[in-house]
């Protein structure tokens, strides 16, 4: 008993030590130089792969996995903390919210490309939905940012349904030219559409407000005065934590099974009874649906949208957070596309060369481990079986 004590004690202190070095890491990156941005990842995707040579990976994921509580619990408190260690430094506030937008959308385009197997290169469009047509409700018509929130999110993923529902009957290459051309014909319509601001936007976006306390306004807590940043930043971890919870739990269900049985054969899928139109146009209807929140954040936080923001290099960008972090796994998926907007915002000091630096950081780091930063792991099933004795035996079995 003495024993079991111990390894409990131990399996604990390891799961907060790891949330704690994950939070360090992340904050060293978002305030250091991009060279030391770039040894922090280096150093950590050097840990991951002894980890996973060694073993020592999987013991902790299954470490994290018995006392998830107290990693979550950590990682809480240092996104409480964060604003009043950032309080002097209004433009890394405003990255680390930034990243926190595009993490809702990585995660619902992990639906997509990394559960159901559908290289979707149109998340841009699905996020810029979600932004004009919350822009437009609230400075054309008066209506409520967070209704316009709502709206944002549904018409998102009607434009899922309305799209997807011709696009998923191909597959493959041809899936993605058609995406690509959603994604060319949705830049070309704002542009060309002089009542969503045509190539100059939508100016004046009025910030969210809460018992008529602005969010536009700086915080004050305890005594401290935080940027006006602080208030999204909260909003936007409050919701991508939900966000997240809602991805997990949809992996854990039986339509995290459908995604992946289609991802790895759609005709053996489709012989296990799996409904291949219907499963798939829910990934692509919920993932538009994230990205429809997300725009609506974005568009409310900045007060201002362009065709820019949601275009092409966009949707690429968007693909890459999610390739990096690791496909099919929350986790990973979120750290990618949290470490992507730092390094993105880090290579503005190279101007015209920005997007060169960006792309030899992706090819290097995708070359080195192809994979992502935490892949998708082997599902594992228990299934109780009574003994002849009459105990209750676990089998634990491995699959995907």
């Amino acid at each position: 008993m003495l024993n079991k004590a111990g390894n409990g004690l131990n399996d604990s202190l390891m799961a907060m030590a790891v949330s704690v070095g994950i939070c360090l890491m992340l904050y060293i990156a978002l305030i250091s130089s991009l060279a030391i941005t770039l040894v922090i990842l280096a150093i950590g995707l050097g840990l991951i792969i002894y980890g996973e040579r060694t073993g020592g990976i999987e013991k902790i994921y299954g470490v994290m996995e018995r006392h998830k509580g107290k990693a979550l619990g950590i990682m809480v408190l240092f996104a409480l903390v964060l604003p009043f260690l950032l309080s002097g430094n209004n433009y890394l506030l405003h990255v680390i919210v930034i990243g926190g937008i595009y993490s809702i959308i990585a995660l619902g385009l992990n639906f997509q490309v990394g559960s159901t197997g559908m290289v979707n290169f149109a998340p841009a469009a699905f996020y810029g939905t979600g932004a004009y047509t919350s822009a437009v409700l609230a400075v054309k018509f008066g209506i409520s940012p967070w209704l316009g929130m709502i709206c944002g999110l549904f018409m998102a993923a009607l434009l899922g349904v309305v799209f997807g529902f011709p696009a998923l009957k191909t597959r493959g290459y041809y899936l993605s030219l058609v995406t690509i051309a959603l994604q060319v014909i949705f830049t070309l319509m704002i542009i060309n559409t002089s009542w969503l601001g045509g190539p100059n936007g939508i100016p004046g976006i009025p910030a969210y407000q809460l018992f008529g306390y602005s969010f536009r306004k700086p915080l004050e807590i305890l005594g401290f005065q935080l940027p006006y940043q602080t208030n999204y930043f909260y909003l936007i971890f409050l919701l991508l934590g939900l966000v997240a919870l809602a991805a997990s739990r949809l992996y854990n269900s039986r339509i995290g099974l459908a995604w992946n049985a289609i991802e790895q054969d759609e005709i053996v899928a489709a012989t296990q009874g799996i409904n291949l139109t219907k499963i798939k146009l829910l990934a692509f209807s919920l993932g538009a649906a994230f990205a429809g929140v997300a725009g609506a954040l974005y568009a409310h936080y900045t007060s201002f949208i362009g065709n820019e923001d949601f275009d092409f290099s966009k949707s690429l960008v968007l693909i890459c957070m999610v390739l990096l972090g690791g496909m099919d796994n929350v986790v990973g998926v979120t750290l990618g596309a949290i470490l992507l907007t730092i390094i993105d915002e880090k290579l503005r000091d190279f101007a015209d060369y920005r997007m060169l630096m960006y792309a030899l950081i992706l090819i290097i780091i995708l070359i080195t481990r192809p994979q992502g930063l935490l892949p998708k792991r082997n599902r594992k099933y228990q299934i109780k079986q009574e003994s002849d004795a009459g105990y209750n035996v676990t089998v634990t079995m491995g699959g995907k």
